[in-house]
């Protein structure tokens, strides 16, 4: 049987000596489905999992097979019509020895049918089909089929360049690290691709430097919702024992954030941790994308994975530094499910933003999910008026029957403040220099402001 789990501090290689004596990959694949999915394997899954699913039947040349084998796990759900586009990218990938493993989390539309397509055209890809349980039991699930020695995430909407595992491989296998951090990506808008990164420096941190610098670029407060690494798992790729054991840890009821609490927590256990520029993955931006709403169960799923992570920031004595970073996720979630939340309490101005006064009209620019969501809650509240809501790309009615506008629009709406309702800081830089180029006064613009964001702001129960 597997041994339990504990992250309580150690030193060497932690989670590797803690988890030696892991049992073998068909026997973990039984006991996952038991615990936590229903599962209905294609029979050539079956037959691979009586074989112990221990080797692969693809040609390697000899680098490839010394830099290892890299599983790549995709949880897929409902998306057909960017699901082909994604495996054919991991298949045409310029390094061989991989496996590809689509977990189709209780699929309604033809992914199913498109993953076993593919998982019976080339023996480098595993379909398996569950019921659905949520992307936390379908990346488990992942987990315990995967026999590489990394894992790489990639969703099943997105894609990514030909190159990115090769270069990936080489880094692992030059640094030998317990994870692989691949900084830079695009966003895939329906007419243009925006290439999101930070500047961080290409280099290996071993032992202490982990949590003293690699962590705090990960829960930095010092601005809204800017940081220098990202726990996104498309971002990461993981030594196979450290990202199957952090999975394990997380409960099935998470639905936001499970990405964030399974990074965090393989950092506290990795003793190597690499750092390197990639800008290969593509994140495709679905307008039909569903939103999440703050109802009792997200709000009870986020709970549970704040009480997990808090529980280990303490035993590793991050306290201070992780009780202030909690408090911007959480801001972080409300205004990706409900920002009208925000506008409850009696305040004077347009939180986050102190420079919009009560009773300002108020340009909305940004049409993504904040955006969306603050528009209605402005429609909800008699405080401000809507005067504009622009983005530059995202045009046209809304279902909720507004009009987005383009720049030309916005320049001529009467407006005291434009609102840059966007979280990813560097986007807000760029979105706010765009804006000083048309004309707009600099005091007009508005951005979240850190300094206004505290525990005492948080709705109550959260």
């Amino acid at each position: 049987m597997m041994q339990s789990l504990s992250l309580l501090p150690s030193t060497g290689r932690r989670w590797q000596r803690r988890f030696a004596a892991w049992e073998s990959p068909d026997t973990y694949i039984k006991r996952s489905m038991r615990r936590s999915i229903t599962c209905s394997v294609c029979p050539r899954l079956r037959m691979r999992s009586e074989d112990g699913f221990c080797s692969t039947r693809q040609t390697a040349g000899g680098e490839e097979m010394k830099h290892g084998k890299i599983s790549i796990v995709v949880p897929v759900y409902n998306v057909e019509d960017y699901l082909e586009r994604c495996i054919e990218s991991l298949l045409s990938q310029t390094y061989r020895n991989i496996e590809i493993i689509l977990i189709d989390d209780g699929s309604d539309d033809a992914s199913k049918e498109i993953c076993d397509r593919y998982a019976a055209a080339d023996n480098r890809v595993i379909a398996l089909h569950k019921e659905n349980g949520g992307v936390v039991s379908a990346r488990r699930a992942g987990a315990g089929l995967a026999t590489g020695d990394y894992v790489c995430s990639v969703d099943g909407d997105d894609w990514i360049e030909a190159d990115r595992i090769l270069r990936f491989a080489e880094r692992a296998a030059e640094t030998d690290a317990d994870m692989v951090y691949m900084e830079g990506y695009y966003k895939d808008y329906t007419n243009r691709s925006v290439l999101v990164e930070t500047c961080v420096e290409d280099r290996l941190y071993s032992g202490n430097e982990v949590m003293e610098q690699v962590f705090p670029m990960l829960i930095d407060t010092s601005s809204c919702f800017r940081r220098q690494i990202r726990a996104m798992q498309v971002c990461w790729g993981i030594r196979r024992g450290l990202f199957r054991s952090m999975w394990d840890q997380i409960d099935d009821r998470v639905s936001m954030g499970e990405d964030y609490a399974h990074i965090i927590l393989c950092l506290m256990e990795a003793e190597t941790v690499c750092l390197m520029r990639e800008r290969g993955y593509h994140y495709v931006m679905r307008e039909s994308s569903a939103s999440h709403t703050l109802n009792k169960a997200s709000l009870e799923g986020v709970k549970l994975w704040f009480q997990l992570v808090k529980e280990q920031m303490d035993a590793h004595g991050c306290r201070d530094e992780w009780n202030l970073h909690m408090v911007f996720l959480k801001m972080w979630y409300i205004m990706n499910c409900d920002y009208a939340v925000l506008l409850e309490k009696p305040r004077r101005f347009l939180y986050p933003y102190p420079q919009v006064k009560k009773g300002s009209r108020v340009a909305v620019y940004g049409a993504g999910t904040v955006g969306t969501l603050l528009v209605k809650a402005l429609d909800e509240t008699a405080d401000y008026e809507l005067a504009c809501w622009a983005d530059s790309y995202s045009r046209g009615r809304m279902p909720d029957g507004h009009m987005v506008q383009g720049m030309q629009e916005l320049l001529e709406a009467e407006f005291d403040y434009v609102a840059i309702a966007v979280l990813d800081r560097d986007i807000v830089d760029e979105i706010e220099r765009s804006l000083l180029e048309c004309g707009i006064p600099v005091e007009k613009i508005a951005t979240m402001d850190a300094g206004v964001i505290s525990g005492e702001e948080l709705p109550e129960g959260f």
